[in-house]
C-alpha cells in the first residue's frame, strides 16, 4: 500500500512538473508575441483624433499615384525598392495639406515615427542634421510622419528634441500627422522607426526598419541621388 501511495505521489508530482513547464513555455511564447507587437507599433500610445483649440486635423489617406514619364511609367506602384512610391495626402502640424507627389523633382526622406518609439527620438537629431546639410544645397525634403498621436503632443515633442549642436527643437520640411494611422500599413511598415528614401522621380531607392545613424542616412541619400542621376 505504501509503495502504491509513493508511486501515486511521484506520478502526481511528475504531472504537476510537466504542467508547470507547459505554463512557463506558453508564457514565454505570449511574452515574445507581445514584444514583437510592441516593436511593430501595435501597442503604441495613440490619441484618437489630432486636435488643437477644437480644430480637427483631417485624416491622411492614400490617393491615386500620378504616372511617371517614359520608361519609368512601366514601374509598379508599391512601397518597395525600385517601385514608384504610392501617393498619399496628409496634413502638417499647421493644418496645411500636402501630397507626397507634390515633392517630385526633389529627393525625399520619408520617416515614420511616434513619441513612444525610443529609437525614433535617438535618430531625430541626425535627421535634422541631414536636412541641414542637404536641404538648401541639394533640395532634400524630409517628411516626418507621426503615427496616430495628438497635435499638441507632436508639437511639444518635436520642440523638445535636442539637436546635435545642443539647441532644442527640430524642424523638418514637413512635420506631418496621420491621426488614423492609415499610411504606415499601406507602406508595409513592420517596426519603428521606418525610413524610406525616394528619388526625384518618385522611385523608392532605400527602405529600412529600425534605427538609422547619420552616416547611414548620408549613404542612403547619396545612393538615392546617384540612382536618379543614372536613370
Amino acid at each position: 500500500m505504501g509503495q502504491q501511495r509513493g508511486s501515486m505521489g511521484a506520478s502526481l508530482r511528475g504531472d504537476l512538473g510537466r504542467r508547470l513547464l507547459t505554463l512557463v513555455a506558453v508564457a514565454a511564447v505570449v511574452g515574445g508575441v507581445l514584444a514583437v507587437l510592441a516593436v511593430a507599433g501595435v501597442f503604441g500610445q495613440r490619441d484618437a483624433g489630432s486636435t488643437e483649440g477644437g480644430a480637427t486635423i483631417a485624416a491622411a489617406q492614400m490617393v491615386e499615384t500620378p504616372p511617371l514619364p517614359g520608361e519609368l511609367a512601366k514601374l509598379a506602384v508599391e512601397a518597395r525598392k525600385g517601385a514608384i512610391a504610392p501617393d498619399f495626402e496628409f496634413s502638417d502640424i499647421e493644418g496645411e495639406r500636402h501630397r507626397l507627389s507634390d515633392f517630385r523633382g526633389r529627393p525625399v526622406y520619408l520617416n515614420f515615427w511616434a513619441s513612444w518609439c525610443v529609437p525614433c527620438r535617438t535618430e531625430m537629431p541626425d535627421i535634422q542634421e541631414l536636412l541641414d546639410r542637404h536641404g538648401d544645397s541639394d533640395g532634400l525634403v524630409v517628411i516626418a510622419l507621426n503615427r496616430a498621436e495628438g497635435l499638441d503632443k507632436v508639437k511639444s515633442y518635436l520642440a523638445d528634441i535636442e539637436r546635435l549642436d545642443g539647441s532644442r527643437g527640430v524642424s523638418f520640411t514637413v512635420s506631418g500627422l496621420d491621426p488614423s494611422d492609415a499610411i504606415f500599413p499601406a507602406y508595409r511598415g513592420l517596426g519603428m522607426p521606418t525610413s524610406i528614401f525616394i528619388d526625384k522621380d518618385g522611385v523608392v531607392r532605400f527602405t529600412w526598419t529600425g534605427l538609422l545613424r547619420l552616416s547611414e542616412m548620408e549613404a542612403a541619400f547619396q545612393d538615392t541621388v546617384g540612382a536618379a542621376s543614372a536613370g
